[in-house]
């Protein structure tokens, strides 16, 4: 009993379907403009004009993702050895600065502390300073 209802119901709602497809086919605007056939074509009297599309293009080739990768690691290299040197002087720099400063200390002299150890540490202090300041550049 219910196979029946449900084949009832199936076909009452196929012919809505069938109904609603059918009109919107009808509402549809036919096309108004004449086919152009390859008869035409062979009948027309113009000429056919070719553009040059095939004019040379320069095209850079792409790098490869191996191209790239060796480029990222030889940059990274070079980066690698001049953070290190330029790590390397501010540690030698700051030692130097150390040791002035000590030396600034342990003298007896007050004519040599005060003339050539200040100069020497001044000095010293402005390269250190220059150094941090090239290392800072170098690092993001």
């Amino acid at each position: 009993m219910k196979v029946i209802a449900l084949a009832l119901l199936l076909l009452a709602a196929d012919d809505t379907l069938v109904d609603a497809a059918k009109a919107a086919k009808a509402n549809r605007k036919k096309s108004t403009g004449k086919v152009i056939t390859n008869a035409d074509v062979r009948k027309s009297k113009g000429k056919i004009g070719q553009t040059n599309a095939t004019a040379p293009v320069d095209v850079q080739p792409e790098e490869s993702l191996v191209d790239q990768q060796q480029a990222m690691r030889k940059a990274r290299t070079e980066y690698d050895t001049r953070s290190a040197a330029a790590r390397e002087a501010v540690a030698q720099l700051e030692k130097e600065v150390a040791t002035l400063e000590q030396q600034y200390y342990d003298e007896h002299d007050l004519d040599r502390r005060d003339g050539e150890l200040v100069r020497r540490f001044n000095e010293a202090k402005k390269k250190l300073d220059e150094a941090r300041a090239a290392l800072a550049k170098l690092e993001p």
